[in-house]
């Protein structure tokens, strides 16, 4: 797996300290402290192993080192060895005197074991106890993250900012929760916020990246930077799967399909024991159409890493693409059981229940799930609202996709348009013409908006929009200029099949 590390100088700089450490250390055995800097140092370079080893004989030679067992324990966890990360945070629990600390811990170890609504408590206390200190404020936030609750993880990073504005990682997950709750403006802002601290951020640069092949800001000067920062985050991460990623997008949306898809074959042959690798590649061949090949390397993700949310859900979007209904089915089972917290898995599991099982009492029910483990949250209402739709009960759709555009925050338009796409179809199915109508309007009007942010998206949702309303020349051009910008399967499929059938009955309209 990869993980982002924040460097505090130059590689170079620390390849001398490790030399210089490493000779003090065999030199004075005894030393623990330069021990400590040389496991920090270690930690610091990824070379986690070789850190576990001098975190432990640390604390053999210190033993009321609360922060380095703290710090073992978040290697162990990171490294996915649960049952050591807990076992060193018991020893650090029994050795803190600090009721902070101890909340603290006791939310760590909570993590561990899977359990996010103790964990939340327990960072809740901790930063009641002790507000004015971050840490507790950014765990906290951090289990907000991994439970899909955008709303929490701003309103722990609101008490970040209320200690240190500029906090980095705060604004980071502000950002990330902000895109989350679908408020593209603010999330812009936030960005650019980012950039103006610290643009060179591997973490900044991937973001930045990532919103500006959404814009598609890929040719031209435009085009150039782009690929200025692909390739500063290449040279920053030259194994990093998300840096090969954007590499291949910026590919595959200027037009050149076979390059965008070699990058990724590349870089899962050179990496074949990393599940990032077979699953940007798989999702790269999904959105290309390639869906036969795309099941077999999103197959390779699934059985290296099944401990992966979004593994399984790009999984149970791609096994129906190519019939494999009998594995579909026990991968959604244990997709409900690995990730209970999980409003989107619900919402996923519902919809393919629904829509390739015909399951509808059941898959409605676990759809219905998803809102209430986020009630406040508008993404929630609108996937279970379609899943409503899908299973014909267009009444109850209609209530809960207008639930779902009430939560939606102003900006929220890449979740609106959408929305109002399927309300307007659930209105139609329940025989008023009158709010069809309006909702299609509406969404064709949140299109403009919508280009600003994803300009193949907004084309989309407004060939939708504008073959609702009747438009049929307009909804072809729009569906045209979707393809133009690179909009990828599945939708270039479903927008390719409505071009024709579009074309057939103006041509017959013609005709008569």
């Amino acid at each position: 797996m990869n993980a982002c590390l924040v460097l505090e100088s130059k590689p170079a700089r620390q390849e001398q300290k490790l030399i210089t450490l490493r000779k003090y250390v065999q030199k004075y055995p005894q030393g623990w402290k330069k021990r400590l800097e040389l496991a920090n140092l270690l930690y610091q370079m990824g070379n986690w192993q070789q850190a576990v080893a001098e975190y432990h004989q640390t604390i053999e030679q210190q033993p009321h080192l609360i922060d380095a067992r703290l710090q073992l324990g978040k290697i162990l966890q990171l490294m996915g060895r649960q049952p050591e990360a807990i076992a060193i945070y018991e020893q650090a629990l029994s050795l803190s005197e600090n009721q902070g600390t101890q909340h603290h811990i006791k939310g760590l170890m909570a993590v561990c074991w899977g359990e996010s609504q103790k964990a939340i408590i327990a960072f809740n206390s901790a930063a009641s106890l002790e507000p004015d200190k971050v840490v507790h404020w950014l765990a906290l936030a951090q289990v907000h993250q991994h439970t899909e609750n955008p709303l929490g993880v701003l309103d722990a990073c609101e008490q970040v900012f209320s200690i240190n504005p500029d906090d980095l990682v705060a604004l980071i997950y502000s950002y990330d929760a902000l895109l989350a709750w679908g408020d593209l403006p603010a999330a812009s802002e936030r960005l650019s916020r980012l950039i103006a601290l610290a643009g060179e951020d591997l973490r900044v640069r991937q973001r930045q990246i990532e919103q500006r092949l959404q814009m598609r800001l890929i040719s031209g000067k435009e085009g150039k930077l782009t690929k200025k920062m692909i390739a500063s985050a290449l040279q920053q991460a030259p194994h990093g799967a998300a840096a090969h990623n954007s590499l291949a997008y910026y590919h595959i949306l200027r037009g050149d399909w076979a390059q965008g898809g070699s990058v990724l074959a590349e870089f899962a042959a050179e990496h074949p024991h990393h599940p990032y690798s077979w699953y940007f590649y798989g999702r790269c061949l999904f959105e290309t159409g390639e869906y036969q090949r795309a099941a077999e390397m999103m197959g390779k993700a699934y059985h290296l890493y099944p401990d992966d949310c979004a593994i399984h859900r790009a999984w149970c979007e791609i096994l129906p693409a190519v019939n494999q209904l009998n594995e579909l089915r026990p991968v959604v089972e244990e997709m409900l059981r690995r990730f209970p917290e999980s409003w989107s898995v619900w919402a996923k599991a519902g919809r393919v229940l629904v829509e390739h099982f015909q399951e509808v009492e059941w898959g409605c029910r676990v759809s219905e799930q998803g809102t209430k483990l986020q009630p406040q949250l508008a993404d929630a209402w609108l996937r279970h609202g379609r899943v409503l739709a899908l299973a014909g009960k267009h009444q109850e759709a209609v209530e809960a996709l207008a639930k779902g555009r009430e939560l939606l925050p102003i900006g929220g338009y890449l979740q609106l348009v959408p929305g109002l796409v399927w309300l307007g179809e659930s209105y139609r199915a329940s025989g008023d013409a009158g709010a069809t109508q309006r909702c299609w309007a509406a969404a064709a009007e949140g299109c403009r908006e919508l280009r600003g942010f994803n300009p193949a998206a907004a084309d989309y949702w407004l060939g939708r929009a504008l073959a609702g309303l009747g438009e049929r020349l307009g909804a072809i051009q729009a569906y045209q200029s979707a393809l133009s910008q690179q909009l990828l399967y599945p939708a270039r499929g479903e927008v390719e099949k409505n071009i024709q059938r579009l074309k057939d009955r103006r041509r017959k309209d013609s005709g008569a």
